[in-house]
């Protein structure tokens, strides 16, 4: 009499298929701590790397003030015509010129500084220490000491020495050792007694020329 009916019965249910697997809790502390160690390495490295470049071009540069403040004393003392006044932190000379050429050096300011004819120049920066000696050219018996000058007459090689340093990040990072040198005063120092002695030779030896 009636049509027979046909009837389905749809499941709600996701049809059954591979499982997506998320980190665990555990899996991700892992994770995190792995990270976390290998950022600290780079991090270290980096450092470590670029503390020793800036060290390494620090002391290149102090090194080379160094050389600069070294030539420009040899150049100078070499020069002069005698050495006028010495203390072991300061020196003092007559130029060519007859000017005043001093050296003087201040452990508060770590500086050394230049004076010549009254205009002033820093010669050194970052100086811990600095010690002028004055000796004589004759050398001690059975060795290459001279003999130092009790009388500043008497000098004819000037030494000095200094150590200097540099901090880096608030440390002290770079020390530049062994910066020592003896300076031979090559111009000898003529005193009014040598002077009239030549002046009279020159006219003495005018007069004989003219009378012959």
């Amino acid at each position: 009499m009636f049509p027979r009916l046909e009837s389905r019965t749809t499941s709600t249910d996701a049809p059954a298929g591979p499982r997506r697997s998320g980190f665990s809790l555990s899996e991700f502390v892992v994770a995190l701590g792995l990270t976390a160690i290998v950022a600290i390495v780079l991090v270290t490295i980096s450092l470590t790397t670029g503390r020793t470049l800036s060290e390494m071009f620090n002391y290149i540069d102090l090194d080379h003030y160094n050389r600069i403040a070294l030539d420009t004393m040899s150049r100078d003392l070499r020069q002069v015509r005698y050495l006028s006044g010495y203390t072991t932190n300061s020196i003092r000379f007559v130029d060519q010129n007859s000017n005043s050429l001093s050296f003087a050096y201040s452990a508060t300011n770590r500086l050394l500084v230049r004076v010549q004819g009254g205009v002033t120049n820093t010669l050194l920066r970052d100086c811990d220490f600095l010690e002028f000696g004055v000796f004589q050219r004759t050398p001690q018996s059975n060795s290459f000491e001279l003999y130092a000058s009790t009388d500043i007459t008497n000098c004819k090689v000037v030494s000095v020495k200094w150590s200097c340093s540099r901090s880096l990040f608030g440390l002290k990072a770079n020390t530049e050792q062994g910066q020592t040198a003896r300076i031979v005063i090559r111009n000898k120092k003529e005193d009014d007694a040598a002077r009239l002695v030549k002046v009279l030779g020159t006219l003495g030896g005018g007069k004989t020329g003219s009378t012959e």
